[in-house]
């Protein structure tokens, strides 16, 4: 996979808790910033899941058994989850 270098802007303070969690880690502030970044997103995502959770949540909705507010509750919690 190719990689382009990107610069970021954070503060000193945020740059020096890095640099010290690097030292910490025997790792290089840069590569500790890219461990981190790997963890923001998730690289693919699984469509027929989320349409399969989807179809149960509407179903359970059409049904009467849950309310609204738990079941909306629920969706936010999972797209929490997977990080989106």
């Amino acid at each position: 996979m190719a990689t382009r270098d990107h610069a970021i802007h954070v503060t000193h303070d945020a740059y020096g808790r890095l640099e010290r969690e690097a030292g910490r880690r025997g790792v290089r502030p840069d590569a500790l910033a890219e461990k981190l970044f790997e963890g923001l997103a998730p690289t693919e995502f699984d469509w027929q899941s989320a349409m399969a959770e989807l179809a149960a949540i509407r179903g359970r909705m059409h049904g009467g058994g849950d309310d609204a507010v738990a079941i909306v509750r629920e969706g936010r919690e999972e797209l929490e989850r997977r990080g989106l």
